[in-house]
């Protein structure tokens, strides 16, 4: 009789790549978060090390059930794809629990359209913008923001004090909240 997977093994696996698909279309649909949010870099480098600890603390907590490793490197990589690589969407998903919005003054800059197209633009097609950046100044330091609905402050000159509403979340990182 031969040993083969069962149906609890194949429901679980597709479980785990229904799980795996989600996770990535969460960060995609996260990527707007990312761009607007203070300090991204910062946040994203804590949610690295935090996953590499946490997927550090798994891998010590399962070394008899993992050992010999050279056996068990599907769920080795498993748990640090999951900790390591999922760690900063985490962290974003963390911080913006929490907080409460207020309106916070910058300095303008400038306020830019973009255009994004997956297959560049047909002929005859009007040209539009996709959404706009916009490029403030916060003590001294150059803050770039996007979004896509409308043009906010199409009338302010550089150098003008602007309100804008930010939201500083659970971990303290601020998020731009402009859509």
């Amino acid at each position: 009789m031969e040993n083969k997977p069962g149906l609890v093994f194949y429901a679980t696996a597709l479980a785990g790549v229904l799980v795996f698909f989600s996770l990535i279309g969460l960060y995609v649909r996260e990527f707007p978060v990312f761009t607007n949010t203070i300090d991204a870099g910062r946040l994203a480098g804590i949610g690295f090390v935090v996953g590499a600890a946490l997927a550090a603390t798994l891998l010590y907590v399962f070394r008899v059930r993992l050992t010999p490793w050279s056996k068990h490197l599907p769920e080795v990589m498993t748990i640090l794809v999951f900790t390591v690589l999922f760690g900063p969407l985490m962290a974003s998903l963390l911080n913006r629990l929490g907080g409460k919005s207020e309106y916070q003054s910058f300095e303008f800059l400038a306020e830019t359209p973009y255009l994004s197209s997956n297959y560049g633009i047909l002929k005859g097609e009007k040209i539009r913008p996709t959404g706009y950046n916009l490029e403030v100044r916060e003590k001294g330091r150059l803050l770039r923001f996007r979004y896509k609905t409308q043009a906010y402050y199409p009338n302010t000159k550089p150098g003008e004090t602007v309100l804008l509403p930010v939201r500083r979340g659970m971990l303290g990182f601020r998020v731009m909240t402009l859509e």
